[in-house]
């Protein structure tokens, strides 16, 4: 996809310190997780300075649309209820199917056709509820995958508010000095070089870290970190910790909620212990499930843990470009072209 630059993401390429990032890159956006959103369930989420409403119809299938009914603008989010596979305003009783088409006003009456709800791009993917959002109001141009469940548990997860942008917080995926830096990884070396196809970045690294998280004060473990980045709101990470015969999936979902604020969402997926001994030889005297749970929660808390550590620099930092590279820094530049498709604006006249 060939995108078209904004005229103040150009202006990048001859701004030194303290460039303000668009904060408005297309992409799909999580905007919190399967759980949060029962059947018959309302929420209010936040994206580019807008509110977003998601609801789930009683046979459970999700959707996202604009808060503000067409009828006669209220706010869906507050008193709107579900009906059956309709949302209900709760103004005037109008209801509108899962495509935004009204189906029946609050008096018994024939719907206005014009009275048509926007329905955002929406797809569940993996437990996450996430948005596509197109600067342009363009349809999606691409796609998340969904990953195979292949024996892995439901995530935990949580979110945090910061002060931040997509871009910066990705960045990091490939910012290696960082790793040594901030979150004290030795031996950080890279197995797999950085390769991009389209709105899809990845990348992975060998590394050497504490196992404190795992109730082995003072040992260290090597594990392995393939990178899997889609767009700067979506990325996973499969984490392998061969000696300890685990796996985790990691997911780090970067959502604009305003100019110079995201809602970062994390979420952490155990792949179910085969030999829970080799965690810690005392886990062998305790149920299965019960290993799960704890190894699950320790690797989850291990996880917000590090991605915590990264909040100050976040916060507080500027965006230079270019930046001033030095070696073992990373494919930082590989990545700051990569992002540029993510930027756009209107067709000039």
């Amino acid at each position: 996809m060939e995108a078209v630059m904004s005229s103040d993401a150009k202006a990048a390429s001859y701004v030194g310190l303290g460039y303000k990032l668009p904060f408005n890159p297309e992409g799909w956006y999580g905007l919190g997780f399967s759980s949060e959103l029962k059947a018959g369930q309302v929420l209010i989420r936040k994206l580019m300075g807008q509110d977003i409403v998601l609801f789930r119809t009683q046979s459970g299938k999700a959707v996202a649309t604009d808060p503000y009914c067409p009828h006669m603008g209220a706010h869906f989010g507050h008193g709107g209820t579900v009906e059956g596979e309709n949302l209900r305003c709760p103004f005037h009783g109008f209801c509108f199917d899962t495509n935004g088409q009204c189906v029946s006003t609050g008096y018994g009456t024939k719907p206005n056709p014009k009275g048509r709800l926007k329905v955002w791009p929406f797809r569940e993917r993996n437990g996450i509820l996430l948005v596509y959002y197109h600067p342009l109001g363009m349809e999606p141009q691409w796609e998340v995958p969904e990953l195979p469940e292949d024996n892995y548990r439901q995530p935990l997860f949580t979110t945090f508010d910061i002060d931040s942008h997509p871009q910066e917080t990705s960045e990091n995926s490939v910012d290696l000095g960082h790793l040594s830096i901030i979150h004290g990884y030795e031996g950080v070396e890279t197995l797999k070089p950085l390769r991009t196809e389209g709105p899809y970045l990845t990348t992975k690294y060998k590394m050497v870290r504490s196992a404190d998280f795992l109730g082995l004060k003072g040992s260290k473990i090597t594990a392995e970190f393939e990178i899997h980045v889609h767009g700067l709101g979506y990325s996973f990470v499969d984490v392998s910790v061969p000696a300890k015969q685990m796996r985790t999936r990691h997911f780090v979902l970067a959502t604009p909620v305003a100019d110079g604020k995201i809602q970062l969402r994390i979420g952490l997926s155990l792949k179910h212990l085969e030999n829970r001994s080799k965690v810690h030889p005392l886990m062998a005297l305790l149920p299965t499930a019960v290993v799960n749970k704890i190894v699950e929660s320790a690797a989850f808390k291990g996880f917000a843990h590090d991605v915590q550590q990264d909040f100050d620099i976040w916060q507080n930092k500027t965006y230079v470009h270019p930046p001033a590279l030095a070696m073992g820094d990373g494919p930082v530049g590989q990545y700051r072209l990569w992002t540029k498709q993510f930027y756009h604006s209107a067709p000039q006249s």
